[in-house]
Parts: C-alpha cells; structure tokens; sequence
C-alpha cells in the first residue's frame, strides 16, 4: 500500500499521553507540514502557536472546564480538553478570511498526519475554544499564546506519545457516497 495512504488510514486520535515532548526537529517539521496545507487563494490565513508549557494548557483546560459547567455541559472531573498532551499547537484564523476556518482545519489534519507518520500521537481538538473565545480570561490567554490581532484560536493539535493502547478503529458508517456519472 502506498505510505501516505497508509498513515491516513492508520491515523488515531490519542486521548492518553506520556509526559514526554517529541523531539524539537519534529515538532517544527509538524508545524511546517501545517503551513504547506491547501488554502483558498493560497492567502494562508493562520498563524500557529506552539505551546510547551503543560502549565498554560492546564490553565486553558480549566478554565474551560468551568465555563463548559456553566452551560450545563456534563464534564468528568478529570477534564483535560488537551488529553494531557505535553504540547499542544493551536492554530488561529486571520478573521477577515472568508474560508479561514476551513484552511486552518487543513493545516491541523496535515499536522495530525505529518505526526502519525514521525510515530506521534495526536488529537485534533477544538472544544478548548469557550476559554479563548469567550471566557472573562480570553484575553489574557490569547495575549499569552502570541496570537496576533484580528486572528481568532479555531483548533488544537494535542501532540505526544500515547500512554495507552488505542481502541480498535469504529468502522466507517456505511452508505455516505455516491458516484455520479
């Protein structure tokens, strides 16, 4: 089978990770398979903020959690929007982008397989939002990712290595194509 089409195949959200970081090369050659993702217009309307601070995304993932406990959202109590990843990239859209949020989704799906194929895990995430979107600490949290003005946080890519065995694969629900012609 051809490898790119084996690693899409084989890709899997993580939800458990080792405290471990990957090694720095990769994570840069991750972030870099992110920015060669397609864009409407090849404008590429993202920027990225690589964050190895486990403290911050704590931060981020508890604050979260109490907004999501506001909305009556059911949340365990061991809620980590982040998996407890050692790092996590966030990807934010440039607002005046007609098709931002679809490009930065590209760049995080090309992140996700970039990752899988170094032997890391991964988890695309975009529950984390409410804390850097809305929250009364939005501001502060944006300010201290370096997301830039007029850019807005739109997903995560918690990355590590899993601590865990990955369940088996759900399969894919039957009937969702059609070829016409």
């Amino acid at each position: 089978m051809n490898e790119t089409i084996k690693t899409i195949l084989e890709r899997r959200s993580v939800r458990r990770y080792m405290s471990i970081l990957p090694p720095e090369d990769d994570i840069m050659q991750i972030v870099e398979c992110g920015m060669y993702a397609a864009t409407a217009n090849g404008i590429q309307p993202w920027f990225f903020s690589v964050v190895k601070d486990r403290s911050l995304l704590t931060e981020i993932s508890d604050d979260n959690k109490k907004l999501l406990i506001e909305k009556s959202m059911d949340t365990p109590e061991d809620f980590d929007c982040f998996r407890g990843a050692p790092l996590a990239i966030i990807v934010s859209r440039d607002s005046t982008a007609l098709f931002g949020e679809a490009d930065c989704a590209n760049a995080v799906m090309n992140m996700a397989v970039a990752a899988t194929s170094l032997g890391i895990g991964s988890c695309y995430i975009a529950s984390f939002r409410p804390a850097v979107t809305e929250g009364e600490k939005s501001a502060d949290f944006c300010e201290r990712l370096g997301i830039p003005q007029g850019f807005v946080p739109c997903f995560a890519l918690a990355l590590g290595y899993a601590n865990a065995p990955l369940p088996p694969r759900k399969e894919r629900v039957p009937g969702r194509m059609v070829v016409i012609g």
